[in-house]
């Protein structure tokens, strides 16, 4: 009887630990497979993972960053304006990005910008 309580248990609880890991990372490995995509200039590609990172962590304002800046690399004005005020919403202590919305938002920026360098660098610090 032991064994048929005991069994079934203790498949479920690594059951639950597996997808709680699987989970645990919040978007980290899709944001940083954008990255890889971003600098590779596979601008559709890299917007899925960073979309996929949001799906995962909705506070994760580099993602929306991230968005902002493949939207704009493939001209979608309107939709890198949306991103970058998200991701300033959430980090409003961000004055090159607040540069970079404010230009692009006043028609200023008609340049796609390289951000990643920067934005990489972030997650290295920890």
């Amino acid at each position: 009887m032991f064994k048929r309580i005991f069994l079934p248990l203790f498949l479920l609880f690594f059951s639950l630990c597996a997808f709680a890991q699987a989970k645990s990372d919040n978007g980290m490995k899709d944001y940083k497979k954008g990255l890889q995509l971003y600098q590779q200039c596979r601008y559709e590609q890299a917007l899925e993972r960073f979309q996929q990172a949001i799906d995962e962590n909705l506070e994760f304002w580099q993602a929306y960053q991230m968005v902002g800046y493949c939207c704009f690399e493939m001209r979608q004005k309107e939709e890198a304006i949306k991103a970058f005020e998200e991701c300033l919403d959430l980090n409003p202590n961000n004055p090159k990005l607040s540069k970079v919305y404010k230009d692009l938002k006043s028609g200023a920026l008609d340049v796609p910008v390289r951000p990643v360098v920067e934005a990489s660098t972030y997650y290295t610090r920890f």
